[in-house]
């Protein structure tokens, strides 16, 4: 199955969250409760520079968390205002992917752009 495609903003210095619901081609949503885990990375560009990832390699920018659901919406993003705080960017790229066993998946991506801070 092709990736979705989902464009959003973050709002430097507030703490993003972004809900899915990942569904089957009957529509169901999945259980992703046990058996998957998830990934993903905002760049700069497709090749280019890290801005938040999931990854621990990618430290300090391992700030992007994923929690997996049985239902509803069974994929919730969430990056801390500290971080958002700390975000530079105008525009930038990423994707998500979900991992089961040896399977992996780009289950979404996009573009993201960081509406900043006055106060």
């Amino acid at each position: 199955m092709s990736a979705g495609t989902y464009d959003f903003s973050i709002e430097q210095g507030t703490t993003f969250t972004l809900n899915l619901s990942y569904k089957d081609s009957s529509g169901s949503v999945l259980d992703l409760s046990s058996g998957y885990t998830a990934k993903m990375k905002i760049k700069d560009s497709p090749d280019g520079e890290v801005i938040a990832s999931t990854e621990s390699s990618d430290s300090p920018k391992n700030t992007i968390s994923i929690a997996l659901a049985s239902s509803g919406n069974n994929i919730i993003v969430t990056i801390a205002s500290t971080a958002t705080s700390a975000f530079t960017f105008e525009s930038a790229v990423y994707d998500l992917q979900l991992v089961s066993s040896s399977v992996t998946e780009r289950v979404i991506e996009g573009r993201v752009k960081l509406d900043k801070s006055v106060t």
